[in-house]
């Protein structure tokens, strides 16, 4: 547990501070979630349209060069996709409740601690986590928006062999 300053601040305060690290982490679980489906949805959408182009040229016998520019980049925004869906270990959106009590109200030495002073921890240590949550997902939306490039490439490389432009 980290102490507070030496002046004393409003208890109100921690428990605002304890709210926002709150509402930031609950708006980061969400924010990923719906990062999730779409990128759910973006391989979705690739395999349709693999599927349909491809299928059409596979048919013909022979790739062309614009069938394998689709195909790479096909496989482009997969691993785009799998770079924002791979599970990871190292999220924090809660704190353990078994941890919370054993460290703040049934201390193995000293008294309970007060709870504006829980509310204070928790807030700096939930902001912590706030940050590190938010340097992983920068790296997940510029994976996303690769993949999202990626398929409009893809379907523009289809559409010019299917245009008979290669």
């Amino acid at each position: 547990m980290s102490t507070p300053s030496q002046t004393a601040a409003d208890p109100a305060g921690y428990a605002l501070a304890f709210d926002e690290a709150k509402r930031a982490l609950d708006d980061q679980e969400r924010v990923l979630d719906e990062l999730h489906t779409r990128a759910a949805t973006l391989i979705a959408a690739a395999a349709l349209v693999t599927s349909f182009f491809g299928g059409q040229v596979l048919h013909a016998g022979h790739v062309p060069t614009f069938g394998w520019i689709a195909l790479t980049f096909f496989v482009l925004l997969a691993i785009c996709v799998l770079v924002v869906l791979w599970p990871r270990r190292h999220w924090e959106f809660d704190v353990s409740p078994a941890s919370l009590i054993a460290t703040y109200l049934e201390p193995t030495a000293g008294s309970p601690t007060p709870l504006p002073d829980i509310q204070r921890d928790l807030a700096l240590h939930m902001g912590n986590a706030a940050d590190s949550n938010r340097d992983v997902m920068k790296v997940l939306f510029v994976a996303f928006r690769a993949g999202t490039v990626a398929l409009v490439l893809e379907v523009l490389a289809w559409v010019i062999l299917l245009a008979g432009g290669a």
